[in-house]
């Protein structure tokens, strides 16, 4: 469980730095950064790490039901849906709010879901003294990111950037995008769970192909990549004609700014492979555990990039003083998780002795 827990920790310090340089793209609008973040980050890495590394990949797929990857599809495209939502969303209501909002959202979800949607021969763990554990720790961990968010607003006001400047409606559309996104957003988890737990792709991949169990994971991440590669092509193909931005991938130092994005890219997907593998070695909740502290993780390192390029340089000592307690109170959520965890692991190392006695 250790090892789980460390590797969801450095996925988490990958997620929260990938976006770091985005802010150095100089020459590049908002839709070429993140068109050619998704470009190679969604598409060409990914097919040519998958194909490269993993052991007969159409075997694998070929051993899985067609409805997993349907359903994998579908969710990921709503993945790459809430993506742009969220992106539209911080123009209306501000990074801080949308942040908090967006991963509120999704941590709820994506934490919750995967422990009622069990695969056939468990229990859920919904209504058990473990389940009531794990559900607490998540509560925690929302009203941590809540309290984070909080601390961003003050901040901003503190510093006179606040919203009294837009109107309610903007402000309101700009809430129900970020909802919405974050419900779409949380498209990713639950594709993993449904390819990973429920269809068992990472499991024939490493079982019956013997691949290392990072790399099966990647057979599991490549159809989510493919159905967020469909949702984040058109929109941005739309934008992008819409805003006349394509020739800026060819203008005067464009390169520079295209090795940023491959880095953001490289990044971002080492991220979700080693949350793959975190997941794995968490156990049956792996996919529970593992997103929550991925996503605490995030936020802590996200918020330590901002300290570091001074976003909160003359913020008041209120801001502040929330914003450690926002940090101390995600810590105490990922501790009650990872403690439920380690109560169901031993659990089931417990019913695996009980049985081989009785036999």
């Amino acid at each position: 469980m250790v090892t789980g827990i460390l590797l969801a920790f450095l996925s988490a310090v990958f997620l929260g730095v990938y976006a770091l340089p985005s802010k150095y793209t100089k020459g590049f609008a908002w839709e070429n950064t993140w068109a050619g973040f998704f470009f190679f980050g969604m598409f060409v890495i990914p097919l040519i790490v998958t194909f490269t590394l993993v052991n007969d990949l159409w075997g694998i797929y070929a051993q899985i039901p067609s409805w997993v990857f349907f359903t994998m599809f579908a969710l990921s495209f709503c993945w790459g849906i809430g993506n742009m939502l969220w992106g539209y969303s911080i123009d209306s209501i501000g990074m801080a709010l949308a942040f908090s909002l967006f991963l509120g959202v999704i941590t709820s979800i994506d934490t919750v879901l995967p422990l009622i949607l069990v695969p056939e021969g468990q229990e859920s763990v919904i209504g058990t003294k473990i389940g009531n554990i794990m559900l607490f720790g998540i509560a925690v961990i929302v009203a941590g990111i809540a309290l984070n968010g909080y601390a961003g607003i003050l901040r901003d006001k503190s510093k006179g950037k606040d919203n009294d400047k837009k109107d309610t409606k903007t402000i309101r559309q700009g809430i129900l995008f970020c909802v919405l996104g974050a419900i779409c957003a949380a498209g990713f988890n639950l594709s993993y769970h449904t390819g990973n737990n429920l269809g068992g792709i990472g499991e024939v991949a490493e079982v019956q192909f013997g691949n290392e169990p990072w790399i099966a994971r990647l057979a599991v991440l490549l159809p989510i990549f493919m159905g967020a590669t469909i949702s984040t092509t058109l929109f941005f193909s739309y934008r992008l004609t819409k805003n006349k931005t394509w020739g800026n991938y060819t203008k005067k130092g464009a390169l520079v700014a295209i090795v940023l994005v491959i880095v953001m890219a490289v990044f971002h997907d080492s991220a979700l492979v080693i949350y793959g593998l975190a997941a794995y070695h968490l156990g049956e909740l792996g996919t529970s555990v593992g997103f929550a502290i991925l996503e605490t993780g995030a936020i802590m390192v996200a918020t330590l990039n901002g300290i570091l390029t001074k976003e909160w340089k003359g913020a008041s000592k209120r801001s502040k003083t929330m914003l450690g307690i926002s940090l101390g109170v995600l810590i105490i959520g990922v501790l009650i998780i990872a403690n439920g965890n380690y109560m169901k692991i031993q659990e089931s190392e417990q019913v695996v002795v009980n049985y081989t006695l009785e036999k």
